[in-house]
């Protein structure tokens, strides 16, 4: 169970940072350079356990688990860049 939330996590986390990256690089901004030294370290999280999943089954789960954290991470984007909540 702890290993799910880790990767749910993670894709939230690279979801969100990816985007912080997409507007450093639209808006010509040196930060863009932070963001791109970033992104790789982010998702260690999901090597490691996509590396020990022995069966379809988990690497299914792990699929789904990361979704569910990616989709999260869109809608927090979405919510405070698109809707300026």
């Amino acid at each position: 169970m702890k290993k799910y939330l880790i990767v749910a996590l993670a894709a939230f986390t690279i979801e969100v940072a990816s985007t912080m990256y997409i507007s450093t690089v639209a808006d010509r901004s040196i930060a863009m350079i932070f963001w791109a030294f970033v992104g790789p370290f982010l998702g260690l999280p999901f090597i490691a356990y996509q590396i020990e999943a022995k069966n379809w089954n988990d690497r299914i789960i792990l699929a789904l688990v990361s979704g569910v954290g990616y989709s999260l991470g869109a809608l927090l984007v979405y919510l405070i860049c698109i809707l300026k909540l």
